[in-house]
């Protein structure tokens, strides 16, 4: 039996491919802390003030029990484990997808030199995610800037994905996604010079030209100076004899 804690996503277990869903808020909350604390034990403190940030009720421990034998009934029972005042996950007990993630795209980023290598990774990688980080838990103080952290190296695998296609020649395919990319992500220069370098590739000088322009625009309008490296972008599609599409 393979089983996967998805935090990429709506806080679930899935188990041999089904997703099995934690069910209340509560118990999704202990089962996300458990998986972002990296096989470390959590207090019970830290468990009930995570659940209850407010006012815990006075039965919080016993329901804090009720809410682990629920996870214990998904993973297994010996998957949490009760360690003095704490719980941890028990090493092994469940594959965490942001952990996979994580370790994919550290394989793409050394791959980074071997396109296909490393778009394959980067597809693994992306493939895991199933909506924000930690899903309706991921604005909650406990998991904010983890789901920030993790979305930001969604982005980097996104970049290494988008550089490898272009590194492969897939051009005009590079083109469609990036132009869809960096309008959902107008401050990420990495995607806007390699949107003018696909273009420049592709023979498209005079819609790379503007695209320097638009980058200088979209920069400009937030008080924001352009990176050197959109001059050499620039000398690079002048100096280009490939004539326009």
């Amino acid at each position: 039996m393979r089983t996967m804690i998805r935090v990429l996503g709506p806080v679930a277990v899935q188990v041999d491919g089904v997703i099995t869903p934690i069910g209340s808020r509560h118990a999704r909350t202990i089962l996300a802390v458990l998986a972002s604390a990296g096989g470390r034990t959590v207090p019970v403190d830290r468990l009930r003030d995570t659940v209850w940030p407010d006012r815990p009720p006075p039965s919080a421990e016993s329901s804090l029990l009720t809410y682990v034998s629920r996870i214990r009934r998904i993973l297994g029972t010996p998957a949490v484990e009760r360690v003095e005042r704490g719980y941890r996950l028990a090493p092994g007990a469940a594959e965490i997808d942001a952990v996979r993630f994580e370790r994919l795209v550290t394989k793409a980023t050394d791959e980074h030199d071997v396109p296909e290598r490393c778009r394959a990774f980067c597809r693994a990688a992306l493939g895991l995610w199933r909506g924000p980080a930690f899903g309706d838990l991921g604005d909650d103080d406990a998991f904010r800037l983890e789901a920030t952290r993790l979305d930001e190296l969604r982005l980097t695998a996104m970049e290494l994905s988008l550089a490898a296609e272009v590194a492969l020649g897939r051009h005009e395919l590079a083109v469609a996604k990036l132009e869809t990319a960096v309008q959902e992500h107008p401050y990420r220069e990495h995607l806007w010079h390699l949107l003018i370098e696909s273009l420049r590739l592709d023979g498209r000088r005079i819609e790379a030209v503007g695209t320097c322009d638009a980058l200088r625009s979209v920069l400009a309008d937030s008080g924001l100076t352009p990176d050197p490296r959109l001059l050499e972008l620039e000398r690079r599609i002048l100096a280009d004899p490939a004539e326009q599409h």
